[in-house]
């Protein structure tokens, strides 16, 4: 494969990513590498539009499924039921 060039200009070599995949795998950060802040889970919006609340009653195993989600990745059970929303709508888009 050839060389990409990043955002910044850098070319990215299929050895540069090897070696990040294996600095990671390993729970490292490649060299040059730093983090710049906490994992933030969920998608960022789509747009600037603002947010209303949809109530809607699910079966009680749905919901306790839709918390068993959210509580396994880290995020609150509105963002997990977002989350099934948009992907279910995703993948119904024409």
């Amino acid at each position: 494969m050839t060389a990409i060039k990043a955002a910044n200009g850098q070319l990215v070599t299929d050895e540069m990513i090897s070696s990040w995949c294996e600095s990671l795998d390993r729970n490292e950060w490649p060299n040059g590498w730093k983090n710049v802040g906490d994992v933030v889970h969920g998608k960022p919006p789509v747009d600037s539009e603002s947010s209303v609340v949809l109530s809607v009653k699910v079966p009680v195993g749905m919901k306790r499924a839709i918390e068993a989600r959210a509580k396994n990745k880290g995020m609150s059970t509105s963002a997990a039921a977002r989350e099934l929303l948009e992907n279910g709508l995703l993948a119904t888009s024409v």
